[in-house]
């Protein structure tokens, strides 16, 4: 400002100095404002270049923790992988586990089957066989008593032509086989006379 109040008094004494006064307020203005718009563009350069360091410095931080992620995840999918083998691993054994357990158990359970089955099929020969005896038996009942039927129903008609049946045949032969026994008594004690 004092250089204003200078460059107008000295416009006021010197009408010739004045056009030169205004051009050197306007050099002085010019250069004042070209030191302020330097300093103002100097100022944005530096926090420009401020700036990009900055985004510098959080593109590296950022491409760090991005390696960082890539590795970590890199290991646990390597982690993983190696779990699963180990989970593929340990699934077949119980597989296989199971699966002699079961064929076992079929083993197990044939055996009880055939057991069971030759205990029923003793069971129903020994039943069969009974019912055979029994069944034996009674038609053999049934038979002697068709028999005794039918010689009484024989006896009944030639008693009735007046034909013997054979029990008056049997006691017609007792009774002489009893008189021959008497006859040959009497013999041998007349002989002796």
């Amino acid at each position: 400002m004092a250089t204003r109040k200078t460059v107008k008094k000295t416009a006021a004494k010197k009408p010739v100095a004045k056009k030169s006064a205004v051009k050197s307020v306007k050099s002085v203005k010019a250069a004042a404002n070209n030191s302020v718009a330097h300093k103002v563009v100097l100022a944005g350069l530096g926090a420009a270049e401020r700036a990009q360091g900055e985004a510098m410095k959080v593109y590296g931080i950022i491409a760090r923790e991005t390696e960082r992620l890539t590795e970590l995840t890199t290991e646990a999918a390597q982690t993983l992988a190696k779990k699963a083998n180990v989970f593929v691993k340990e699934g077949q054994k119980i597989q296989s586990e199971v699966q002699a357990a079961a064929e076992a158990k079929a083993r197990e359970v044939a055996k009880e089957v055939k057991a069971f089955a030759m205990k029923q099929e003793k069971s129903l020969k020994k039943n069969v066989t009974g019912t055979v005896n029994s069944t034996a038996a009674n038609a053999k009942e049934g038979i002697t008593r068709l028999e005794h039927v039918f010689e009484a129903r024989v006896a009944k008609t030639l008693n009735t032509f007046g034909i013997p049946s054979s029990q008056n045949v049997r006691e017609l032969q007792a009774r002489m086989a009893d008189l021959q026994k008497a006859l040959n008594q009497l013999n041998k004690r007349g002989a002796r006379a």
